[in-house]
């Protein structure tokens, strides 16, 4: 230390040296926070209530900062920033876990997750655990899940009501794994992007057609995509706050207990004010003039897709039955 103050601080040390030594006092600390998801995407305002809530709570000893620099990492690029100490915080779909382990699919398997049994704090919670204790192999954790949204096709000029005319197309999924899987059984052709890449890809005619959210639909999309179809409960799609575990671990008590507050609060906890704002947007997208297919005969849809959980179930039966048990699947 250079200046007065300094020099009276060290003196004052010196001083108290052969007394008890003093409380230390909790420093200031940024947390740094990467997604890809573009910012007039409707999940947005979520994370930034999340981060309001931590400066808040935290009494501004903790503070999140978006995208620092404004530097993306889109898809599983964002989980590589976590592993390389580029961030300590990422919103990224849960697709891209599967990358890191092919177990983290229990949270993206058909006909799994839904609504009904997310409406439950406790098959939230549960789903949560599940994914956090996974996770922490990785030197990771899962602190919040996202509603992402029970997906839907979304096409320039095609109209789709069942699997088969779906077939030879090529379709965007957001990541690897099951989505690839679940495209395949359909008869079509899975075309992995993260979400920034998807409306250069269908305007330069890359693709046929685009699996995503309302809320990509409507911020990406819009009405150069006119076209979808929605398979209720074929694919519910989420997206994790995922940390790293050490950046967890060295919060002071009272710090780590403001964030895991804040994102259940915010994110796990907002599951039906999500479903809300999707129905909101679907609705808003139809008085536009969009035209929307709902699935009503599920059935082919169901067998085309049953082989990627019968699969999964098969290959990790301990995850899948822990999966089952915490939305309470072998109770309905």
């Amino acid at each position: 230390m250079t200046t007065t103050v300094g020099r009276l601080v060290v003196a004052a040390m010196m001083t108290l040296a052969p007394l008890a030594a003093l409380p230390a006092v909790a420093m200031a600390e940024e947390l740094r926070l990467v997604f890809d998801i573009p910012t007039n995407h409707p999940r947005v305002p979520y994370f930034t209530a999340m981060a309001e809530d931590v400066a808040r709570t935290s009494s501004g000893r903790l503070t999140i900062a978006a995208n620092p620099g404004g530097t993306i990492y889109p898809g599983f690029a964002s989980i590589e920033a976590l592993k390389a100490g580029k961030a300590e915080l990422t919103f990224v779909n849960a697709a891209n876990l599967e990358r890191l382990d092919p177990r983290f699919g229990f949270v993206n398997l058909p006909f799994a997750l839904d609504d009904t049994a997310m409406a439950q704090p406790a098959a939230r919670r549960g789903v949560v655990d599940l994914l956090d204790t996974l996770a922490q192999k990785q030197d990771l954790r899962v602190i919040g899940l996202m509603r992402g949204a029970d997906q839907l096709f979304v096409f320039r000029d095609k109209r789709v009501t069942t699997p088969a005319d779906l077939k030879g197309l090529k379709i965007r999924v957001a990541g690897a794994g099951t989505y690839e899987d679940i495209m395949r059984r359909l008869s079509a052709e899975p075309v992995v992007l993260p979400i920034p890449e998807m409306k250069p890809a269908f305007e330069r005619g890359a693709l046929d057609g685009v699996f995503t959210s309302p809320g990509a639909w409507t911020s990406q999309l819009g009405m150069t995509a006119p076209k979808a179809t929605h398979a209720p409960g074929l694919m519910m799609i989420t997206y994790v706050l995922v940390a790293r575990k050490d950046a967890i671990d060295r919060l002071s008590t009272a710090d780590r207990d403001a964030l895991l507050a804040a994102a259940r609060a915010n994110i796990t906890e907002g599951w039906a004010r999500m479903e809300a704002d999707d129905a909101a947007i679907l609705k808003d997208m139809a008085a536009k003039g969009a035209a929307i297919v709902t699935v009503t005969d599920l059935k082919p849809w169901r067998e085309a897709v049953a082989p990627v959980a019968a699969s999964f179930s098969e290959r990790f039966p301990d995850i899948w039955r822990d999966f089952r048990a915490q939305i309470g699947a072998d109770r309905k």
